[in-house]
């Protein structure tokens, strides 16, 4: 049974997608991601953001709220010269004004005489630093207030803006945003050296979109398949790791499976322990969410939790991924296979093959005329000037499921 046409196809599918896998170990490492990244402790608790909103027919996994700033309260207006405030709530807090002082005492010297200038002068810096006590715990208190405000406001413009860079998928450096699930730590031994692992490993691609109404953000899942992110492993060599993957999506696409979400353990803690008991020898799986832990760093053994990160990255080759998939799908449903992909694991016959002569209009034929033999005369599309090597190819491609070309590079083989 496996060395059916229909199980060399489906093999030659996989070894497609594998050569296809550019895959760099040392890239998996959160620390050094370059585009959008946010951890759940991030997150969690800020204003105008909220997770897992459910209606009837929608699954919002993250909604953010466009929140204006705020700014600081004012100082005192009688003393408002003699202090610098600044509204950043991650910035210096209020101090007092060596300017506005030396501006007030230059005033006081054209108005008072010599014999009072000197109290005076020191009556405007206590006035000053008075002021300063009594206003900094206000300021303060709105600070404190506001870093979170601000990391929401900072957290809508990022997503914003990678939802036109979305949008516009530009060429040069597709993006695509996933929300990585089950963020896993490993120094992984190769040869004599050890790569650092710090990924999670199931992804799920995601989309955002604008409520023109309210203006919030919504982050969904898209319509796509979860993904299971071992090739960091694989790429090292991990003894198993591509069986693992195997069985990890088998478990996916097990009948009755629910949609892996961040915001349920059933849905992907089966796969994180699978990965973590078969991938290590010492390998282990913590749940560090309800402990409020932190990832722990690479270390000599795997580690595989359940925190959660959103992160952009560079779009890889998803789609063709999923198209070879859904053609492994279609072999395995029992579809017919076409003459032509059958032709590429069919063994070829061993009698000789005589083809009838095909004309095509505008090709010299060395005096026979035009309609001569039994293919009669056919058009040849050619967007651009062709050779008779080219016109022998679509000859035997006129009555042969496919043909084998050599021949070097720029003889227009791929133009054929």
């Amino acid at each position: 049974m496996k060395n059916t046409p229909r199980q060399l196809l489906h093999n030659l599918l996989d070894y497609i997608r594998e050569q296809a896998k550019n895959v760099d170990p040392k890239g998996f490492r959160l620390s050094a991601a370059k585009g959008f990244l946010r951890r759940r402790p991030e997150l969690a608790g800020l204003p105008g953001v909220a997770f897992d909103l459910k209606v009837e027919g929608d699954h919002t996994w993250l909604q953010v709220e466009r929140l204006d700033a705020r700014r600081p309260p004012a100082p005192p207006e009688h003393a408002s010269d003699l202090l610098v405030v600044g509204a950043d709530p991650f910035g210096a807090p209020p101090v007092v004004s060596e300017a506005g002082i030396k501006s007030r005492i230059t005033r006081l010297r054209e108005r008072r005489p010599d014999d009072t200038f000197e109290a005076a002068a020191a009556e405007i810096r206590a006035t000053a630093d008075a002021t300063l006590k009594a206003y900094s715990p206000i300021w303060q208190a709105w600070a404190e207030g506001e870093r979170p405000r601000r990391k929401t406001i900072a957290l809508y413009a990022e997503l914003f803006a990678l939802k036109h860079q979305l949008e516009a998928e530009e060429t040069a450096r597709p993006q695509e945003l996933v929300w990585g699930i089950g963020v896993a730590s490993w120094n992984i031994p190769v040869d004599s050296d050890r790569i650092a692992f710090e990924y999670p490993l199931i992804t799920q691609a995601l989309e955002i979109s604008i409520d023109e109404r309210t203006m919030m953000l919504e982050v969904r899942p898209r319509a796509t398949d979860t993904r299971v992110e071992l090739d960091g492993f694989t790429a090292c060599a991990v003894i198993g790791a591509a069986e693992l993957e195997l069985a990890a999506k088998e478990h996916l696409k097990r009948p009755g499976a629910a949609p892996v979400t961040p915001f349920d353990a059933s849905t992907y803690g089966d796969i994180l322990r699978l990965v973590a008991g078969n991938m290590d020898s010492g390998g282990q799986y913590r749940e560090v969410q309800g402990k409020a832990e932190p990832v722990p760093p690479p270390g000599s053994n795997l580690i595989v939790t359940d925190e959660w990160v959103l992160l952009s990255r560079p779009r890889s080759n998803n789609y063709l991924f999923d198209d070879l998939r859904r053609l492994q799908e279609k072999l395995e449903a029992g579809v017919d296979i076409p003459s032509g992909p059958l032709s590429l694991v069919s063994p070829p016959s061993d009698e000789p093959v005589c083809h009838s002569e095909i004309r095509f209009r505008g090709l010299s034929t060395g005096g026979a005329g035009e309609g001569v033999g039994a293919g009669g005369t056919q058009e040849l599309y050619f967007p651009l000037p062709y050779n008779d090597e080219q016109v022998t190819i679509i000859q035997q491609l006129e009555q042969s499921p496919g043909v084998t070309v050599q021949g070097p590079p720029g003889t227009g083989k791929t133009h054929t």
